[in-house]
């Protein structure tokens, strides 16, 4: 099982379930990557897995094009592929299934929802310029939930408007200097999304920092664990994510399932998961969820 790459909060939470999966299936788990998102390090990884003779691969791809190759090469020599966190290219990689946290409308319209209601919460008009944080340009689930954040402002809050998204890959040093940038150059910024559990705290920082925090309203996904000083300290009121604790547990029953050709559509229970909805292609962890001040210490990831 390949995350994005290694060091990240978010990919040690998955990585608990995983094992924790692959306890309970007595299932031989190797949870390594690469420590820089390089789309290329993964490919060569799973290249050299596939010539290990691993049963099954699966892979957060940092690029949906990139992996396919090595995907499709690993299928070819009989290991049993799939993507979980993000996808890859379904045609090109051959993989079986994605393994995916929520539904991707789901996510990106619930960011949107977070950030006008809790404008609107304090009596203020939505009309004004807005800056999504993201992380590697070639992302594909960002970058869907940023078209479908996109959908939702042109149908629901036509007067958000949209700057320019960043993209200082999973890097929270420059996710930080640059949303300080950004907060420099635009006085008038009303909100600030960051939408991966890295860019996020970093945006929560800089607003902070630059005293910005009563004027730009920010929120996006993250950990509990990340943001709960910003949570707390009232530069972030809430945001939004899933379990991914959870999420690297299911993988890994997803994984054993495909291995022994039993994934059957529809709702399932996997393990201690119930109410998996297994569609032809992908599996869905299930709706995100809301953390604020009331609930953020209810959850240790």
């Amino acid at each position: 099982m390949m995350p994005k790459l290694m060091g990240i909060g978010y990919f040690e939470a998955t990585r608990e379930g995983a094992e924790e999966a692959a306890r309970e299936l007595g299932i031989e788990l190797t949870y390594d990557g690469p420590h820089l998102d390089r789309s290329e390090d993964q490919a060569q990884q799973v290249s050299e897995w596939t010539t290990l003779g691993f049963d099954v691969i699966a892979v957060a791809p940092v690029d949906p094009e990139g992996i396919s190759e090595a995907l499709r090469d690993a299928q070819r020599a009989g290991v049993t592929t799939l993507t979980w966190d993000t996808d890859a290219n379904a045609d090109k990689s051959g993989r079986s299934v994605f393994v995916n946290q929520a539904p991707n409308e789901a996510i990106g319209y619930k960011l949107v929802d977070v950030m006008a209601e809790g404008i609107q919460a304090k009596g203020e008009s939505l009309a004004g310029n807005y800056l999504i944080v993201s992380g590697s340009a070639t992302a594909s689930n960002q970058n869907t939930w940023m078209e479908f954040m996109k959908q939702r402002i042109a149908e629901k809050y036509p007067e958000m408007k949209l700057l320019p998204h960043l993209t200082p890959n999973e890097d929270r040093q420059r996710a930080q200097e640059q949303t300080a940038e950004a907060l420099a150059a635009h006085a008038e910024l009303k909100g600030i999304w960051g939408i991966t559990s890295v860019s996020l705290p970093a945006a929560a920082k800089a607003t902070r920092d630059a005293k910005r925090a009563a004027q730009v309203y920010v929120t996006g996904l993250s950990l509990p664990s990340e943001m709960r000083e910003y949570v707390k300290d009232g530069t972030v009121e809430q945001f939004v994510l899933w379990n991914p604790v959870d999420l690297g547990y299911l993988t890994i029953q997803v994984a054993h399932r495909l291995h022994g050709g039993n994934l059957k559509n529809g709702p399932q229970t996997m393990g201690r998961l119930t109410n998996v909805e297994v569609r032809t292609g992908e599996v869905i962890l299930g709706p995100p969820m809301i953390f604020n001040r009331d609930n953020i210490d209810d959850h240790r990831f």
